[in-house]
Order: structure tokens, then sequence, then C-alpha cells
């Protein structure tokens, strides 16, 4: 009986190393809170890793598409609960996560007989200003961490391998990102992605200063990669959707 706690860690130890290998093939979902609203971009796949989840909610993910769609029906569930019991303007990325969708992953991680969760994900939050936006990442383990106003000038990544998003958290001193117009927001999430994306391959060195400062030339270095992109517009928050799919010509693409 006194080794069952320690067959416990080991297995749960067994079970990271896992996740975090089947975790880092996947491609980085990179988020920026702008003038115009919250901006989204990831590389495109078989199958789309961008989401409205509520009025003003967006949800960015890395993992297998079995259980990105778990999470994903999850956060619309809870959240549509959560605006019939109380009110829209309860449905918060905050609660969403710490009361709902953190402790189901948290959950299924440590449930060691069965299936792991293969997910890494970021709720985007849209608020009346870029001061009241907040964006939180969340992991397959249940942990979470969040970035509001300031913080979130630097924009956010998530990522298959976890090393990316720290060191994007890390870099001294912080990138200056233009944020005052769709455009502007574009070509500093597409820096972000092209960094996030290297970090997580051969090409792990590179500097943040070293990508190149126009569209042409990161279009190039991603090569045939298509991309997925999404926004909370800010001009239709309080309308019955803020998301939509921004045209190839207002991101000036």
């Amino acid at each position: 009986m006194t080794e069952e706690p320690y067959r416990w860690l080991e297995a749960i130890t067994n079970r990271r190393e896992y996740i975090e290998d089947q975790l880092s093939p996947g491609l980085p979902v990179v988020v920026l809170s702008a003038d115009p609203g919250i901006l989204l971009v990831t590389i495109k796949t078989s199958t789309a890793k961008l989401f409205e989840i509520y009025d003003h909610l967006a949800l960015g993910c890395v993992g297998h598409p079995a259980d990105i769609e778990k999470v994903r029906q999850t956060a619309i569930d809870a959240a549509h609960i959560e605006g019939f019991q109380r009110s829209p303007n309860d449905v918060t990325a905050r609660r969403l996560v710490s009361y709902n969708l953190a402790p189901a992953l948290k959950n299924a991680f440590e449930q060691i007989f069965s299936a792991p969760l293969l997910f890494r994900g970021i709720l985007a939050e849209l608020g009346p200003t870029p001061a009241d936006d907040a964006l939180w990442a969340f992991d397959y383990d249940g942990s979470f961490n969040a970035q509001a106003g300031a913080e979130l000038a630097r924009g956010g990544v998530v990522s298959g391998p976890r090393l990316v998003p720290k060191e994007w958290s890390a870099l001294d001193p912080k990138p200056e990102l233009a944020r005052g117009s769709l455009k502007d927001a574009a070509l500093s999430v597409l820096k972000i992605l092209l960094w996030a994306k290297l970090k997580g391959t051969k090409d792990g060195a590179i500097e943040f200063s070293a990508v190149p400062g126009d569209i042409a030339g990161i279009k190039a270095k991603l090569g045939s990669d298509a991309l997925e992109f999404a926004l909370l517009d800010r001009k239709l928050l309080g309308q019955p959707i803020a998301y939509r799919i921004p045209s190839a010509d207002e991101l000036g693409l």
C-alpha cells in the first residue's frame, strides 16, 4: 500500500511525457488585442482550430481534433448555461476557465486509467476597449494563466512545444507591435506566428528581430502554409455575434 502514491506519481509523469510528445508537432495559435478588436491567427490544417464560443468569446486550440471538439463543446455548453441561468454579462473567460474548463481538464488528466485529452488552448474575451480585453491560456492538466489590459499589448501564444509560449513571455525587451488598425494587427500577429513556428523547429534559435517586417517576407517564409484568421470585432460588441472571419483585403494580405 505504501508504494501506491509513488506508482501514481510515476504514472502521472509518464502521462505528462506522453501528452507533451503528442502535442509537440502542434502549430501555434497567436492572439493579439488591438484597437479594432482581438485578432486570432493560426496555420490552417484539415480541421479548424479557431472557434466562436459565445457572443464575445473566441477559442484557439492545439491538439487532437476529437479532444479539441470535446473541450469546445464543453465551453459552449457552459457559456450558454451561464448566460441562461444568470445573464450574458456573467459569461466571462475567467468563469469559464476557472470553474468549468480547468477542473474538467485536471480531472481528465489525473484519471490515469482513461485516455488523456491532447489539448492546449487560449480563450479570448473582448471588452469595450483594449484595456478591457482578457486572454486565458489553459492546458491539458488544468493549469491556466491570464493576461489582461496592457499585458495583451505583446500578444498571446499557444503552441505544441510548451517552451514556445514561455519564451515569448520571457522576451526582453518586449517587441514593439503595431495594433492601431486591422492591417497593423495582422502584420503583428503574422510576425509572432512565424517566430513561434520556427521556434518549434530546427530554427529554434531565431530572434524576433530577424523576422521579416512585411507581409510578403513573412508569407515567403511561411511558404505554402494557408492561414486561418478570426476576429472579435469591437464594433460588433453588444450585438448577437462579435466573432467574424475578416477578409484578405481587410487584413492587407
